[in-house]
Protein backbone atom coordinates (compact mmCIF):
# COMPACT_ATOMS: atom_id res chain seq x y z
CA UNK A 1 0.00 0.00 0.00
CA UNK A 2 1.14 3.57 -0.73
CA UNK A 3 0.43 6.40 2.02
CA UNK A 4 1.14 9.97 1.67
CA UNK A 5 1.65 11.45 5.12
CA UNK A 6 -0.73 15.10 4.41
CA UNK A 7 0.01 18.12 6.59
CA UNK A 8 -3.10 20.66 5.61
CA UNK A 9 -1.45 24.19 6.24
CA UNK A 10 1.30 25.27 4.10
CA UNK A 11 -0.20 22.30 1.74
CA UNK A 12 -3.59 23.06 0.62
CA UNK A 13 -4.63 25.83 2.89
CA UNK A 14 -2.22 28.40 2.31
CA UNK A 15 -0.72 31.03 4.12
CA UNK A 16 1.47 34.41 3.60
CA UNK A 17 3.98 35.63 5.73
CA UNK A 18 2.44 33.90 8.77
CA UNK A 19 -1.40 34.82 8.26
CA UNK A 20 -4.04 32.24 7.84
CA UNK A 21 -6.15 32.29 4.50
CA UNK A 22 -9.29 33.27 5.91
CA UNK A 23 -12.65 32.83 4.14
CA UNK A 24 -14.30 36.16 3.06
CA UNK A 25 -15.98 37.33 6.98
CA UNK A 26 -16.65 33.18 7.53
CA UNK A 27 -13.68 33.09 10.43
CA UNK A 28 -13.12 29.62 8.25
CA UNK A 29 -9.88 28.63 6.76
CA UNK A 30 -9.83 28.36 2.81
CA UNK A 31 -8.23 25.79 1.13
CA UNK A 32 -6.74 26.66 -2.24
CA UNK A 33 -8.50 25.26 -5.49
CA UNK A 34 -4.93 24.32 -7.36
CA UNK A 35 -3.67 22.47 -4.35
CA UNK A 36 -6.65 20.59 -3.60
CA UNK A 37 -7.01 19.66 -7.54
CA UNK A 38 -3.59 18.42 -7.80
CA UNK A 39 -3.53 16.37 -4.59
CA UNK A 40 -6.24 14.69 -6.37
CA UNK A 41 -3.99 14.09 -8.95
CA UNK A 42 -1.38 12.84 -6.97
CA UNK A 43 -4.38 10.14 -5.51
CA UNK A 44 -5.57 9.17 -8.66
CA UNK A 45 -1.99 8.58 -10.51
CA UNK A 46 -0.55 6.63 -7.41
CA UNK A 47 -3.43 5.40 -5.90
CA UNK A 48 -2.09 5.98 -2.80
CA UNK A 49 -4.00 6.77 0.69
CA UNK A 50 -3.59 9.71 2.24
CA UNK A 51 -2.91 9.89 6.00
CA UNK A 52 -4.17 13.29 8.02
CA UNK A 53 -0.25 14.29 9.63
CA UNK A 54 -1.42 17.73 10.26
CA UNK A 55 -2.57 18.87 13.81
CA UNK A 56 -5.86 19.39 12.08
CA UNK A 57 -6.29 15.48 12.73
CA UNK A 58 -6.35 16.36 16.58
CA UNK A 59 -9.75 18.20 16.31
CA UNK A 60 -13.16 16.23 14.94
CA UNK A 61 -14.53 19.96 14.16
CA UNK A 62 -11.53 20.35 11.85
CA UNK A 63 -11.15 17.11 10.20
CA UNK A 64 -15.08 17.52 9.34
CA UNK A 65 -14.50 21.10 8.24
CA UNK A 66 -10.88 19.71 6.17
CA UNK A 67 -13.28 17.12 4.76
CA UNK A 68 -16.10 19.45 3.37
CA UNK A 69 -13.06 21.10 1.33
CA UNK A 70 -11.97 18.39 -0.19
CA UNK A 71 -14.97 16.53 -1.63
CA UNK A 72 -16.14 18.98 -4.57
CA UNK A 73 -12.71 17.55 -6.01
CA UNK A 74 -13.51 14.23 -5.58
CA UNK A 75 -11.66 13.39 -2.14
CA UNK A 76 -13.10 12.18 0.17
CA UNK A 77 -12.79 10.04 3.65
CA UNK A 78 -13.13 7.00 1.67
CA UNK A 79 -9.44 7.75 0.41
CA UNK A 80 -8.20 8.32 4.00
CA UNK A 81 -6.28 5.18 5.65
CA UNK A 82 -6.40 7.34 9.53
CA UNK A 83 -4.01 9.70 10.47
CA UNK A 84 -1.44 9.75 13.42
CA UNK A 85 -1.11 9.85 17.11
CA UNK A 86 -0.34 12.49 18.89
CA UNK A 87 3.54 12.64 19.92
CA UNK A 88 7.20 14.58 20.41
CA UNK A 89 7.51 15.68 17.07
CA UNK A 90 6.00 14.67 13.54
CA UNK A 91 8.65 12.32 12.34
CA UNK A 92 8.48 10.23 15.35
CA UNK A 93 4.31 10.21 14.44
CA UNK A 94 5.03 9.03 11.17
CA UNK A 95 7.70 6.42 12.15
CA UNK A 96 5.01 5.08 15.06
CA UNK A 97 2.27 4.84 12.38
CA UNK A 98 4.40 2.79 9.76
CA UNK A 99 5.64 0.66 12.56
CA UNK A 100 1.59 -0.12 13.22
CA UNK A 101 0.85 -0.55 9.66
CA UNK A 102 3.57 -3.04 8.24
CA UNK A 103 0.93 -3.59 5.08
CA UNK A 104 2.69 0.35 3.53
CA UNK A 105 5.20 -0.33 1.66
CA UNK A 106 5.71 3.01 0.49
CA UNK A 107 4.92 6.27 2.00
CA UNK A 108 5.71 9.99 1.87
CA UNK A 109 5.24 12.55 3.53
CA UNK A 110 4.79 16.50 2.23
CA UNK A 111 5.05 19.24 4.63
CA UNK A 112 5.53 23.08 4.72
CA UNK A 113 8.07 23.01 7.79
CA UNK A 114 11.24 20.64 6.87
CA UNK A 115 11.89 17.39 9.08
CA UNK A 116 13.59 15.34 7.32
CA UNK A 117 17.16 15.10 7.83
CA UNK A 118 18.79 11.92 10.13
CA UNK A 119 15.74 10.92 11.69
CA UNK A 120 13.72 10.99 8.82
CA UNK A 121 14.82 10.09 5.49
CA UNK A 122 14.53 12.69 2.85
CA UNK A 123 14.16 10.49 -0.16
CA UNK A 124 10.98 10.38 1.47
CA UNK A 125 9.72 13.85 2.02
CA UNK A 126 8.93 16.67 0.24
CA UNK A 127 8.88 20.25 1.23
CA UNK A 128 6.33 22.86 0.14
CA UNK A 129 6.22 26.81 0.46
CA UNK A 130 3.87 28.14 2.94
CA UNK A 131 2.16 30.39 0.34
CA UNK A 132 2.46 28.07 -2.50
CA UNK A 133 1.51 24.53 -0.92
CA UNK A 134 1.45 22.05 -3.73
CA UNK A 135 2.59 23.25 -7.01
CA UNK A 136 3.25 21.56 -10.19
CA UNK A 137 6.82 20.72 -8.84
CA UNK A 138 5.61 19.15 -5.50
CA UNK A 139 2.86 17.23 -7.23
CA UNK A 140 5.65 15.65 -9.71
CA UNK A 141 7.97 15.06 -7.04
CA UNK A 142 5.47 13.07 -4.61
CA UNK A 143 4.59 11.12 -7.33
CA UNK A 144 8.09 10.02 -8.58
CA UNK A 145 8.75 9.35 -4.64
CA UNK A 146 5.48 6.82 -4.57
CA UNK A 147 6.38 5.02 -7.24
CA UNK A 148 9.86 4.13 -6.15
CA UNK A 149 9.48 1.92 -3.48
Amino acid sequence: MKVLFLDIDGVVCLHEEGVVNWGEGTGDDVFDEGCCRRLKEIVDATDCKLVLSSFWRLYKKDVLKMLEQLEPFGITIADFHGKTRLLQSRDEEIKDYLARHPEIDCYVAVDDEDFSGELFPADRFVLTDLARGITEEVKTAIIDKLQKP
